[in-house]
């Protein structure tokens, strides 16, 4: 019955729809600043003197009433702890229409007071002073949507392993290592004089000219880049520290795996490096006792090849045993086929700069994943680019300190983080669900950028199972109703979208909403054993609702449908018992 459903929607009833569209042009809808849809409850207190009981607030007369008086249709929820009474309107209203509808309320001399039950959410934004400055996870255009994701997880009990120079203990970021290991065995990248052993710290990687006898000039001289330090500071610099900055899963843990040193690192020790992290064994040395659920290489080779057998083995090693692996797409501003980049299995990480376009060193093209802030500086240490935890020596470890450094090794880290948020929810996602997950809620960046920018508050909302915590029932958290929320939903013309919810015997409303974004998406409810939709919203916007009174049992089909392309709806559905 269900595939009738859909087919109908198809042949007939949007059938008519779309013809409109054919011939009629677009229209613009006027948007109006207060248009949010709010809340679709009010509270009122009556008078101690009023002759209005609880009984008789209860009442359907009374009920009625006040229904008359706001203006709107209301029903009585529940008494709260004051003697005030919680109402439920049919469905959310914006600030206006509860401005209005508070105001008629208060007209009436019995009336204390009356004001709309806003929802509030768990405000996560860390105090870390220069917070601020991290456009790169806040920023609409170019950020990666981090505050919302944050109100649901900080990254709690994920684990991320960074293959890459090593750490210092940074006071703004030891307090989120775990042990790591010095995968690297040559003495001369190593420049800590010694071969593979349980220090990940990182001595710098300094070199001079002429020293790794690459005919390159990137590679004549350099100070060190205390590159690794930066990278896990993106990733879980510690938060609400008041110190410094944070990260993007600022309460994961990272387990340090050094395999860059002076000049590089060998392919032989990242793969090893590969494996150990991910909880492999590896001959010669103790095995990881944190397992990596998330593995960041910000590293990759300057020029162009194919994926070789060895970085194959070990990434798939790893990701049998769990791990998603995120690398860096490399800074050529070439097409991207730049191993490990390359290598089937991997997410591969393009960046992006503050205005949301690809950054012009970034690699590009159909072998990119995603996207992510990786900065667009003109100048040394410009704000433009992304701010983590660092060191100021220029050869060997000086003071800490805090960097602007730009490029896809910053994007990586983005991306690892935001993955270590979907395992701190949901710690049974397999790498190709974490790929799945990102990839289906990254909001539309360039061409060449992969499926676009991150999005970790969409992302977080799936792996969360797209529920917002809200209770369901009698509207205080105890009843038997069921709830569920999906956001930052998009589509193109004519695209669609089905969802489904179990209505139980005796429930006495199905309410769907949907609110938000930009854009025009319908809304259509029905039964699925019903040869026709029970009921179809089309405003001109995305704010539409049905209110099913008595639904009957079972399975309840919900389509949005793009009557235009949209973006950033959030699509609300609850039944009260």
């Amino acid at each position: 019955m269900k595939s009738t459903l859909k087919s109908l929607l198809q042949k007939t009833t949007l059938a008519s729809t779309v013809s409109l569209l054919c011939a009629t042009p677009f229209a613009a809808h006027a948007q109006e600043a207060d248009n949010t849809l709010l809340t679709d409850r009010i509270i009122i207190k009556y008078k101690e003197s009023a002759k209005v009981g609880r009984a008789a607030i209860m009442a359907r007369e009374t009920v009625e009433k006040v229904s008359h008086r706001a203006g709107h249709k209301m029903r009585h929820l529940r008494r709260m702890a004051t003697g005030a009474q919680v109402m439920r309107l049919e469905g959310r209203k914006n600030k206006a229409e509860l401005n209005a509808i508070v105001s008629r309320l208060k007209q009436d001399p019995d009336v204390e007071y009356a004001e709309p039950d806003l929802i509030m959410r768990a405000m996560a934004t860390p105090n870390d002073p220069s917070y601020l400055n991290q456009w790169h996870y806040f920023e609409s255009t170019g950020g990666l949507n981090l505050p919302n994701a944050w109100d649901v997880t900080q990254g709690e009990g994920a684990v991320v392993a960074v293959l890459d120079t090593g750490y210092r203990p940074h006071p703004d970021l030891i307090g989120n290592i775990l042990p790591g290991y010095d995968m690297i065995s040559d003495t001369f990248i190593s420049v800590d004089g010694d071969g593979r052993d349980s220090d990940a710290t990182d001595p710098g990687d300094w070199y001079e000219n002429n020293a790794c006898q690459i005919p390159d000039p990137r590679y004549w001289e350099a100070d060190s880049s205390w590159h690794g330090t930066h990278v896990a500071g993106t990733i879980a610099a510690v938060g609400n520290n008041n110190m410094g900055v944070t990260g993007v899963a600022y309460k994961a843990k990272v387990v340090p795996v050094r395999v860059l040193g002076r000049c590089g690192g060998y392919t032989s020790d990242i793969t090893d490096g590969i494996v150990w992290a991910a909880g492999g064994n590896v001959s010669g040395v103790p095995t990881n006792a944190n397992p990596a659920q998330v593995l960041n290489m910000s590293l990759g080779s300057p020029s162009a090849a194919s994926c070789s057998i060895s970085y194959q083995n070990a990434i798939s090693t790893a990701r049998n045993l769990g791990a998603t692996v995120v690398v860096a797409a490399g800074n050529a501003g070439a097409v991207a086929n730049h191993p490990p980049g390359n290598c089937p299995g991997v997410i591969n990480v393009a960046a992006t700069n503050r205005s949301g376009g690809l950054s012009s060193y970034s690699n590009y093209g159909s072998a990119i994943t995603v996207s992510a802030p990786g900065g667009q500086q003109s100048f040394l240490n410009d704000p433009n680019g992304i701010l983590s935890t660092h060191n100021n020596g220029s050869r060997n470890p000086g003071s800490d300190s805090y960097f602007y450094n730009q490029g896809t090794s910053m994007a990586a880290p983005h991306v690892a983080g935001a993955a270590a948020l979907l395992y701190s929810v949901d710690p049974n996602l397999t790498p190709d669900e974490v790929e799945s997950i990102l990839t289906s809620t990254a909001r539309s960046a360039c061409n060449g950028c992969g499926a676009g920018i991150v999005d970790a508050a969409a992302a977080v909302a799936v792996a969360d199972g797209g529920d917002n915590g809200g209770g369901g029932g009698d509207g205080n958290g105890n009843g038997d109703g069921v709830s569920w929320t999906e956001t930052n939903l998009s589509g193109s013309w004519r695209s669609r979208q089905d969802f489904t919810i179990e209505v139980a015997a005796g429930t006495s409303s199905l309410n769907v909403q949907m609110y938000g974004g930009e854009g025009d998406a319908d809304l259509y409810v029905g039964h699925s054993n019903a040869s026709q939709w029970e009921c179809i919203s089309r405003e001109s916007s995305n704010n539409e609702s049905c209110t099913i009174s008595n639904p009957q049992t079972g399975t309840w089909d919900i389509t949005v449908y793009g009557y235009r392309s949209y973006t950033g709806a959030t699509l609300e559905a609850e039944t009260v018992p």
